[in-house]
C-alpha cells in the first residue's frame, strides 16, 4: 500500500517517494499548446495549485534544489503525448524562478514587506553561481550584492525578479520561466486594513509588473491563487495576462479529482467505496464543463480509512466567510435559506473580484464564496449587457453544508435570550422530553420571523430539515449526527446516535399548508419511521438500548409532533403521544 501525500507539495518527492497520486502531467501539454505569455489559474485552497507549480518547475528546470530532474517524467502521461516530443524539446531546458507567497501572512505592511524580502533572498540563494559568472557585468553584480546584503530599498526590491531573470538569461542564453504561487495571499491578509491594503497592492503590483510585463528575458509566466483580483489592483499592469477560473474550461481537469480518479485511488488503497456517499460529501464542484471532487478531502478520507468528515473546511480560516454571511443584509440571508434547503440560486458573478467594495456589492460577495470553494455553479453565461456572468449556484456538497450549519448555529444561540435556554432546548431532546423540545422549537420559530421566511413551497420540508439540523450541530460533541441516510427500507431525516449514552433520537419531518393537518401529518411521519424500520442502523451500536422516534409536522411557525419509544433490546414499542402547541408565555415564566 502506498503512502498518502498529505502535506507533500514537492513534485520530485511525490514521484520518487512511493506516494499514491494522480498523474496530472498532461497539464504540461495543455500549457505548452496554449502559448499564453502570462497565465493566471485561480482555484480554491488545497486544490493542488502548489503541487502543479512544482511539477512545472521540475519539468522546465534541469535541476531543483541541486537534484537533477532528468528522467523524472519518462513514465508519466506527458511522455506518452505527441510521442514524447515535449520532453525532448522542453524538459530541463530553461532557467526557472519559482516562489510562493503562501507564508506572507503579516499584520502590517512592514511585516509583509520583510517577509517578501526574505522570500526573494531565498530565491536568490538558489542562483549563487551567478556571482561568479563571467557573463554578468559589474553593474548587475553590484545590484545582486545590494539585494543579498539586505541593503536594497523598496524600488530596488520591486525590480529584483526582473533583475534575476536578466542575469539568468545572460548566463544560460535562454529565456526564463517565472512561476508565482499563491500570488494573492498578501492581499487576502491585508484585507480589512485600508492603509496596509493600499500599500501592499502598490508594492505587489510593481513586483509583478516588472517581472511579467514587457520583460525581454521572460519565456512564460504562471501565477496561481484563489481569486482573480480586480484589474485596478495588483494585476493592473499585466495586459498580457490570460486568466482561467473555475468558470472557464481551460485546465479544468488538472485541478481536483474526477470520479474515475477517485475510484482508482480507493481501489489502490483496498478500501471499499460507496460512491453515492463519497459524492454526497466531497463532489459537486463544477469546473468548466466538468464536475470534480475536492482533492484534499479525498486524500484525508483515504488516510482515515474511508471515514467521512469535514476535512477541507478545517484547513483554513473561515472567519471572513462567516463574518460576511452573518452580517449580510436580509435579502442575502433569505437567499442562504434557499441554498441551505438544497435549492439553486440565480445570481451575478464577477471574475474580477474587487476587495474594496466587498462590503457594499452583492456580486463581489457571491463571487468570493464561489471562487473560494464555498459554493459551486450549475450554469454560467456571460451577461449580454454587462461584464458579469449570470450563474445558477448551489452548495456543492455535505461538507460545505455542514460548515454553513455551524455558522448559523452561532446565530441560533444568539436568538435565545440566554445561552442556558439553548442548552436546555438540546437537553430536552437528547433525554427524550419531546413535548418540551417541540414547545421551545415553536417558540424559536415564532421569534425568528424576521430572519426565516417559511414561505409555502414544494421544498419547504427541506428547509425545516436544514433548520433543525443546524440547531443540533453542537450535539456533535456527544452524538453522531446522521442526516438523510439509508436505513431499513428507506432514508430517515435525522438520527442522533449517542457516543456513550444509551438513548438515540430519530426525527422525521413533514410540512403541511394548513394547521388543521398538523396532527395527522405528525402521526404519518411517526408511522413512516416504524414502517420503514429506520431504527435498523442502530443495531450496529450495541450500547444503544432504545430510540425515541419522533414525527414532527410543520405549518409555517406552528409545530406538532407524534412520538414513541422503541426498545431495541426487547423490540417493544411504547405508546404514541401527541404534543400540544407551545404557549410562549408559559415557557418565559
Amino acid at each position: 500500500m502506498k503512502k498518502l501525500p498529505i502535506g507533500v507539495s514537492n513534485f520530485q518527492e511525490l514521484v520518487k517517494g512511493n506516494y499514491l497520486f494522480c498523474d496530472k502531467t498532461a497539464m504540461i501539454f495543455d500549457f505548452l499548446s496554449k502559448g499564453d505569455k502570462v497565465t493566471l489559474i485561480a482555484r480554491p485552497r488545497r486544490w493542488g495549485k502548489t503541487l502543479n507549480m512544482s511539477m512545472l518547475q521540475h519539468f522546465f528546470s534541469s535541476e531543483v534544489s541541486g537534484v537533477s530532474t532528468k528522467g523524472l517524467f519518462d513514465n508519466l502521461a506527458i511522455s506518452k503525448l505527441e510521442g514524447g516530443r515535449y520532453i525532448d524539446q522542453h524538459q530541463g531546458k530553461y532557467p526557472v524562478i519559482m516562489l510562493s507567497f503562501k507564508d506572507v501572512n503579516a499584520d502590517s505592511f512592514q511585516g509583509a514587506y520583510n517577509a517578501v524580502y526574505s522570500l526573494i533572498l531565498r530565491v536568490y540563494s538558489s542562483y549563487a553561481y551567478l556571482l561568479k559568472s563571467d557573463k554578468i557585468n559589474e553593474i548587475q553584480l553590484g545590484q545582486l550584492h545590494t539585494i543579498l546584503n539586505k541593503e536594497a530599498n523598496q524600488q530596488e526590491l520591486e525590480v529584483s525578479l526582473e533583475l534575476l531573470s536578466q542575469c539568468l538569461y545572460q548566463h544560460h542564453g535562454q529565456k526564463v520561466y517565472i512561476l508565482i504561487d499563491e500570488y494573492d495571499t498578501p492581499l487576502n491578509k491585508a484585507y480589512g486594513n485600508s492603509d496596509y491594503l493600499d500599500a501592499m497592492v502598490a508594492f505587489m503590483r510593481n513586483i509583478f509588473s516588472a517581472a511579467l510585463k514587457d520583460n525581454d528575458y521572460l519565456e512564460r509566466g504562471v501565477l496561481t491563487g484563489i481569486l482573480r483580483v480586480s484589474k485596478d489592483s495588483m494585476l493592473s499592469g499585466l495586459n498580457n495576462l490570460k486568466t482561467y477560473t473555475i468558470l472557464d474550461q481551460g485546465y479544468s481537469s488538472h485541478f481536483g479529482l474526477s470520479e474515475v480518479e477517485v475510484q482508482d485511488l480507493f481501489s489502490k488503497q483496498d478500501l471499499p467505496i460507496c460512491m453515492d456517499q463519497v459524492k454526497s460529501w466531497y463532489n459537486g464542484y463544477r469546473v468548466g464543463d466538468l464536475v470534480m471532487y475536492n482533492p484534499w478531502s479525498i486524500i484525508y478520507c483515504l488516510s482515515e480509512e474511508g471515514r467521512f468528515d469535514v476535512y477541507w473546511v478545517n484547513t483554513g480560516n473561515n472567519n471572513l466567510i462567516e463574518q460576511k454571511i452573518l452580517v449580510a443584509h436580509s435579502d442575502i440571508k433569505e437567499q442562504f435559506e434557499q441554498l441551505m434547503r438544497g435549492e439553486s440560486l440565480d445570481i451575478s458573478i464577477n471574475k474580477h473580484l474587487a476587495f474594496d467594495i466587498l462590503d457594499k456589492d452583492d456580486t463581489s460577495f457571491w463571487s468570493l464564496l464561489l471562487f473560494a470553494g464555498y459554493l459551486t455553479f450549475e450554469t454560467s453565461q456571460l451577461s449580454a449587457y454587462t461584464n458579469v456572468y449570470d450563474c445558477r449556484i448551489k452548495v456543492p456538497n455535505y461538507e460545505i453544508w455542514r460548515l454553513y450549519s455551524t455558522f448559523f448555529q452561532e446565530w441560533f444561540i444568539r436568538q435565545f435570550e440566554r445561552k442556558r435556554q439553548y442548552d436546555s432546548f438540546l437537553k430536552h431532546l437528547v433525554v427524550g422530553d419531546v413535548p418540551t423540545f417541540v414547545e421551545q422549537l415553536s417558540y424559536f420559530l415564532r421569534r425568528s420571523v424576521s430572519y426565516f421566511d417559511t414561505k409555502q413551497s414544494k421544498t419547504s420540508e427541506g428547509f425545516y430539515h436544514g433548520f433543525v439540523l443546524g440547531m443540533l450541530a453542537s450535539l456533535g460533541i456527544t452524538h453522531y449526527i446522521r442526516s438523510n441516510r439509508e436505513s431499513g427500507l428507506g432514508r430517515y431525516d435525522v438520527l442522533l446516535i449517542p457516543k456513550e449514552d444509551t438513548k438515540a433520537i430519530l426525527l422525521e419531518f413533514k410540512q403541511v399548508r394548513k394547521e388543521a393537518e398538523l396532527e395527522n401529518s405528525g402521526k404519518l411521519a411517526l408511522q413512516q419511521i416504524k414502517d420503514q424500520s429506520y431504527h435498523t442502523e442502530l443495531l450496529q451500536h450495541p450500547h444503544v438500548k432504545e430510540v425515541v422516534e419522533v414525527g414532527i409536522a410543520f405549518s409555517g411557525k406552528s409545530v406538532l409532533a407524534a412520538y414513541s419509544t422503541y426498545d431495541l433490546v426487547v423490540k417493544k414499542a411504547g405508546s404514541v403521544n401527541l404534543t400540544s402547541r407551545y404557549s410562549q408565555e408559559e415557557w418565559e415564566e
